[in-house]
């Protein structure tokens, strides 16, 4: 709708979502088991009817749990942080549609994520990506051995850019680790970012140039610059002043727009890659505020 506000957007995207039923489907997953855990294939229904997966892991000792939801990079590719789950936490690693697992229920026809429609907000990928996102909270508020009071999200790149937009669209997030957020900032991403996958936004716009203006108007809408002032829960975030694919510029002003309690964490010698040190803060995170 040409008159739709950011907010109303999303307003209006949610309630979408909220009509559609999850319908969840729950089935054994013993190759993704292991002594301490039991793990299921879930599959979803999403924003726009697609279907979703990820694998839900339980700690086997019985009791009422705080959940973590774990997302992927840009790849789609994501292990279960079985730590996590070792360490007492109920953990759904979700993927949003087209994204590893979730492939096998629905693909993008064309372009990439970041270029899929992006001259049409309605249209854009991450319209359904970051609603992906709302209804793995949704799945995990459903579970009765779940506290839906002691829920948190935890990912890193295209991870810790969904981190933060899903908890800046969904308050029932208590506690979020964005790990070297993408998806930030992206006027400045485009003109910095000249790693994958930000450059394949800045080689559609050499290749469409009369299209510069329509695109950044659809990007506003999903760029965490525009949401992030919504977040109501702490959040940790990391940048290395090395990464060149999500580079510091596109992070920090996205973490200036958080209002509620933060943390930034710089390590001058990192690139875009794991961190032990970053990992062990952000358990202590999510100990804190959800364990």
């Amino acid at each position: 709708m040409s008159g739709d506000t950011v907010d109303r957007f999303w307003k209006r995207t949610l309630s979408e979502l909220a009509g559609v039923p999850m319908d969840a489907l729950i089935e054994p997953a013993p190759e993704q088991s292991g002594r301490e855990y039991t793990t299921s294939r879930v599959t979803l229904t999403g924003w726009g009817g697609i279907r979703i997966r990820g694998w839900y892991s339980v700690p086997n000792d019985a009791q009422r749990f705080s959940a973590v939801m774990a997302v992927p990079g840009y790849s789609g590719r994501k292990p279960i942080p079985v730590h996590l789950v070792q360490q007492g936490y109920a953990v759904l690693t979700l993927y949003p549609r087209g994204q590893g697992e979730s492939r096998a229920e629905w693909e993008l026809e064309e372009a990439t994520k970041l270029t899929s429609y992006p001259t049409d907000r309605d249209r854009y990928y991450y319209r359904g990506g970051y609603a992906d996102c709302v209804r793995g909270i949704d799945f995990l508020t459903s579970r009765e051995e779940v506290d839906g009071e002691r829920i948190g999200m935890w990912g890193r790149s295209q991870g810790g850019g969904l981190t933060l937009v899903t908890a800046s669209l969904d308050a029932r997030l208590k506690a979020a680790v964005a790990e070297e957020p993408f998806l930030c900032n992206y006027p400045v991403a485009i003109e910095v970012g000249k790693k994958q996958p930000y450059v394949e936004l800045s080689e559609y716009l050499s290749a469409h140039p009369s299209d510069r203006e329509a695109v950044l108007a659809t990007l506003a809408y999903f760029d965490p610059m525009s949401l992030a002032a919504w977040i109501t829960c702490p959040v940790l975030v990391n940048i290395g002043m090395k990464d060149e694919t999500c580079p510091f510029q596109t992070i920090v002003p996205v973490f200036e727009k958080i209002q509620s309690q933060k943390a930034l964490m710089i390590y001058p010698d990192l690139g875009h890659a794991p961190c032990t040190d970053f990992n062990t803060h952000a358990k202590n995170w999510l100990d804190q505020y959800i364990g």
